[in-house]
């Protein structure tokens, strides 16, 4: 007997024209078919907006996922953000494919942030990182404690 299971996932994030971030989450397997979008307005990283579908599912209780989705608009992305989203979601009683979709979509919105100063990069030096890592605090306040970059104590941190 041969058994065959496929999975793709994709995380995107898009800059919109009015400063804001459009996130595409999308995961097709052999059992399901689901789609999440959310819009994200710096520098409070707060959702806006927020849409699913589900074509496949084997969980019940994800059937209404449009409305569920809805819980999360106005939450933003930062310290207690999992607390947050579980607890609006469900984490047992509820859809944790929503709720695994919203948490990786935030964590999209970080790395968008801060990939340009994770990336190595031959020209520039460990001081001109840190203070463009700086530049993307100042701006975004809400990064701060989001990732091992802005972690408390990190040298982007100090000072």
């Amino acid at each position: 007997m041969i058994l065959d299971f496929y999975r793709n996932k994709i995380v995107e994030v898009e800059p919109l024209p009015d400063g804001a971030l459009a996130v595409y989450w999308r995961l097709k397997d052999s059992l399901m078919e689901a789609a999440v979008e959310l819009k994200i307005m710096p520098p409070d990283l707060a959702i806006t907006e927020a849409n699913a579908s589900l074509k496949r599912a084997v969980h019940e209780e994800c059937r209404a996922v449009q409305d569920m989705i809805q819980k999360v608009v106005g939450v933003r992305i930062g310290a207690g953000l999992r607390k947050i989203v579980r607890g609006t979601l469900g984490e047992q009683d509820g859809c944790q494919v929503l709720t695994a979709a919203v948490l990786e979509s935030a964590n999209a919105v970080i790395l968008h942030f801060t990939r340009l100063t994770l990336q190595p990069g031959d020209d520039v030096g460990d001081e001109e990182k840190i203070e463009g890592a700086k530049a993307i605090l100042k701006t975004n306040p809400r990064m701060a404690g989001s990732c091992v970059v802005y972690a408390e104590g990190s040298p982007v941190m100090q000072g």
